[in-house]
């Protein structure tokens, strides 16, 4: 979602902006006078939303807009030798918008972009940095006190917040920390602070059902069909953490998650968060509390595919105990089914 909304506003601005040239023609002249981030967004900061902002860093990984001459006849643009693909459709004569792939090298090396086209080279000096942190994973519902670890990478130079709550990495590498969870942290963010920027997890703390296991708020869970194999500790390719859920649905056949909704504050929460992803693309319907009155469904495909349920979808039931979900592809016999990172997202 993220990333969508960065290219949209990244498209708009160059359409506003950049002067075009319909022709498909050159000015003759390859310069580059000057380069901008699409989008500046502390995401701990409210309000401080900024586009177009003039740089001369670039972190791999986020989109810019490169502004000059002679840009119509490009071939290839790379950052530290390595090209970042480009959409013909974001380039004209005066204007690039690019998002630099995230894999660019950035540790000493000549922090230069390089641009062919059909009517030269251009090398242009530009220092060059790592992309925002990644979190991969972390304990979604610890104990104030735990020492945990989190996962992710371009940990450089990090500072790690739970809500405000700013505390020192007890162990530090490129992409693992470990540090003790301090106290209040219930409905609050982890976020991740490095040398480029700071990312938030999606993830509020306590919000999980099922992290790697099932957590205090869960009650278990049941299958229509006992019979169908199941793993709530399947170690290949999580979306979070180290463990997922690997489920063979029958067709039509159904998965519920029981919830402990006394100890759960409904009101704080929008929704129901949930990664999917199916052995074959698929299909499952979702109903809540043991009624099918109300059965949306999601698609998801091979890969991981993140899912928001809403509450309004249910007519924002007043409480929470189970959750139903049901193999809704349809094909005779079925499809295994992965199911990781089953929460509820804050409002």
């Amino acid at each position: 979602m993220v990333l969508k909304f960065y290219l949209l506003a990244s498209i708009s601005i160059f359409l506003l902006n950049s002067c075009s040239n319909d022709d498909g023609g050159s000015s003759g002249t390859l310069a580059i006078t000057g380069i901008s981030k699409s989008v500046i967004d502390d995401p701990l900061v409210e309000g401080d939303r900024q586009v177009d902002v003039p740089t001369d860093v670039i972190n791999a990984g986020n989109t810019y807009i490169i502004r000059g001459s002679g840009f119509s006849t490009l071939k290839s643009i790379s950052f530290n030798g390595l090209e970042t693909i480009f959409n013909p459709t974001l380039v004209t004569d005066n204007a690039i918008v690019i998002n630099v792939d995230a894999a660019t090298p950035y540790y000493n090396e000549m922090d230069e972009m390089k641009l062919v086209t059909n009517i030269g080279t251009l090398v242009y000096s530009v220092k060059v940095r790592p992309p925002f942190p990644s979190i991969t994973g972390f304990p979604i519902n610890p104990t104030p006190g735990d020492i945990i670890t989190i996962t992710g990478d371009y940990f450089l130079r990090p500072v790690v917040n739970f809500g405000t709550t700013k505390v020192e990495p007890i162990t530090s590498s490129l992409t693992e920390l470990t540090v003790q969870v301090p106290d209040n942290i219930q409905y609050k963010s982890l976020s991740i602070t490095n040398v480029s920027g700071t990312t938030v997890a999606g993830q509020s703390f306590g919000s999980a059902i099922y992290d790697d296991s099932y957590t205090s708020i869960s009650d278990g869970y049941a299958l229509w069909n006992a019979e169908d194999p199941y793993n709530d500790a399947y170690t290949k390719d999580p979306k979070q953490g180290s463990k997922c859920i690997s489920w063979k649905a029958n067709q039509w056949g159904g998965l519920e998650f029981k919830v402990a909704n006394s100890k759960i504050d409904l009101s704080k929460y929008k929704g129901i968060r949930v990664s999917l992803r199916g052995q074959n693309a698929g299909k499952i319907g979702v109903f809540l509390n043991g009624s099918d009155a109300i059965k949306p469904s999601y698609s998801f495909s091979s890969d991981w595919t993140y899912v928001e349920i809403p509450f309004s979808a249910f007519n924002n039931p007043a409480e929470l105990n189970k959750i139903s979900i049901q193999e809704f592809g349809g094909k005779v016999g079925g499809n295994t089914i992965f199911i990781d990172d089953l929460g509820l997202i804050l409002k």
